[in-house]
C-alpha cells in the first residue's frame, strides 16, 4: 500500500512544479507548446503500449468489438469528448500560466474537486451530505469575491476547473477499458483536433531544439509519468483519498506563485482564498470520518 501512496504523492508533487517548466518556454505561443506536448505524449504512449501492453491492448480491442452498437457509441462518445475536454483544459492552463499568472491556474485546481462533486450530483446522482453542500456554497461565495477582484481571471479559473471536472465525470462513466489505452485514444484525437486548427493555434513553427527538448520532458515527466503513477495508485487507493492528495498540486503552485515568481494577492483575493481553504476542510470532513472509522 505504501508504494501506491508514494505513487499518488509523487504524481501531484510533479504536477505542482509544472508551472516552472512551462514558464521556461513562455516565449512560445500556448498553442505551439500544446501541439508538441500532445505529439510527444502520443509518441511516448504508443511506445509504452507497443512495448509493454500488447496483450492488454488486444484484450481491450476484443472487449470493444464484443459490445453492442449502443455501447460502442457510448464508449466512443465519452472517449472523444474526454479528448476535447483535455485539449481545452491543457490549452487554457498553459496560456494562463504563461500569459496571466500562476495563482489563477492554481485557484482553478483548488475549486475543481468541489465542482466535480457538484457535477457528480447533477450528472451521476452521487450523494452529498449537508456539510458538503455548505462547502459548495462557500466555494461559490469565494468565486464571486474573485470575480469582483478580476472577472477575467475568474473566467479563466472556471474554464480550467470545469473542463477538468467534466473530464473526470465523463471518464467515471467510461468504465471497463485500460486507462492508458483510453488516454492514448484521447491524445490521438486531440492531435487530430490540433492539426485541424493548426493555423489558428500554432501558426508557423520555428526550429528550436531546446524548446523541443523541454516540451518532450513535459510530455514524458509532466504528462504521461504522473498520469501513470496516478492510475497505479488508484489500483489500491480509493478515489476519495486521491481527491484529498490532489490538493498537493495547487498548494505547491501557490507557493511558487508567491515565493518564487513574486506574484501578489489583493485583500479580496486573500479573503477568497481563506474561504476556499475553510470550504475544502469542511468538504473533506465526511471523507476523513469514513477513513478513520474504517
Amino acid at each position: 500500500m505504501s508504494k501506491h501512496y508514494a505513487s499518488a504523492v509523487t504524481a501531484f508533487l510533479v504536477w505542482g512544479f509544472f508551472p516552472l517548466v512551462l514558464r521556461s518556454v513562455g516565449a512560445h505561443p500556448a498553442g505551439e507548446i500544446l501541439y508538441f506536448r500532445i505529439l510527444f505524449s502520443l509518441v511516448v504512449l504508443v511506445v509504452i503500449l507497443a512495448a509493454f501492453m500488447r496483450k492488454k491492448t488486444r484484450e481491450n480491442i476484443a472487449l470493444f468489438k464484443s459490445l453492442n452498437t449502443k455501447a460502442k457509441t457510448r464508449v466512443i462518445t465519452l472517449t472523444l469528448l474526454g479528448g476535447v475536454l483535455l485539449t481545452v483544459n491543457w490549452l487554457v492552463f498553459i496560456y494562463v500560466v504563461n500569459s496571466v499568472n500562476v495563482k489563477t491556474a492554481s485557484f482553478s485546481y483548488l475549486i475543481c474537486p468541489v465542482i466535480t462533486a457538484g457535477l457528480g450530483y447533477i450528472l451521476l446522482r452521487e450523494k452529498l451530505v449537508a456539510i458538503q453542500w455548505f462547502s459548495i456554497l462557500l466555494c461559490a461565495i469565494s468565486c464571486v469575491m474573485m470575480g469582483f477582484n478580476n472577472i477575467q481571471e475568474l473566467w479563466y479559473s472556471l474554464l480550467i476547473a470545469f473542463s477538468y471536472a467534466l473530464y473526470l465525470i465523463t471518464q467515471r462513466k467510461n468504465q471497463g477499458f485500460n486507462r492508458l489505452m483510453v488516454l492514448a485514444v484521447q491524445v490521438t484525437f486531440a492531435f487530430l483536433l490540433m492539426n485541424l486548427f493548426f493555423t489558428q493555434l500554432v501558426g508557423s513553427v520555428t526550429v528550436d531544439y531546446s524548446f523541443f527538448g523541454i516540451v518532450f520532458c513535459i510530455a514524458l515527466f509532466f504528462t504521461v509519468l504522473p498520469l501513470f503513477l496516478n492510475l497505479y495508485a488508484l489500483n489500491k487507493i480509493d478515489a476519495a483519498t486521491i481527491g484529498i492528495l490532489m490538493y498537493i498540486n495547487p498548494l505547491i503552485n501557490f507557493t511558487l506563485a508567491f515565493l518564487v515568481l513574486n506574484e501578489t494577492a489583493s485583500v479580496t483575493q486573500q479573503v477568497g482564498y481563506a474561504i476556499i481553504a475553510i470550504a475544502l476542510v469542511l468538504f473533506n470532513v465526511p471523507v476523513l470520518k469514513r477513513k478513520i472509522l474504517a
